[in-house]
């Protein structure tokens, strides 16, 4: 009986690998030394500096950046204004300049356009040239 309960008060409770315990503690990180900090400091500058992959990195930077974004730049709502106006639908504009329709919807909406779904009448149709016969 003793060797059962002395088990039981040594036993922790697991970890997952995000570092918190099953009831949600979160550990904190221990703190990075000045030296070690300062190191890292100059490994990245030396990397910025000399390495030959970092304009490759900078521009996968920028894009991740660009593709996070939650705003149209002025040709953007541009082209959106003018495919609307021939009837295009929001799945549509946003496969053609690559912006979730959620955030042209919201911008729209925010400078007073209509977000209204395009009529049927309206709706662009598809051509009726003689590539039709390979659909």
């Amino acid at each position: 009986m003793s060797e059962a309960n002395s088990d039981s008060h040594t036993l922790t409770r697991p970890r997952n690998h995000h570092g918190t315990t099953d009831r949600g503690n979160i550990r904190p990180r221990p703190p990075t030394s000045e030296q070690l900090r300062q190191k890292l400091s100059e490994a990245q500058k030396a990397y910025v500096a000399t390495d030959p992959r970092w304009a490759v990195h900078r521009q996968k930077l920028a894009d991740a950046q660009t593709a996070r974004r939650m705003t149209l730049s002025p040709e953007e709502l541009e082209m959106v204004l003018q495919m609307r106006s021939k009837g295009r639908t929001f799945s549509y504009i946003q496969e053609e300049i690559g912006v979730c329709h959620d955030v042209i919807r919201r911008e729209l909406a925010e400078r007073g356009y209509s977000t209204a779904p395009v009529r049927s009448h309206r709706r662009a149709k598809r051509g009726t040239g003689f590539w039709r016969s390979f659909d």
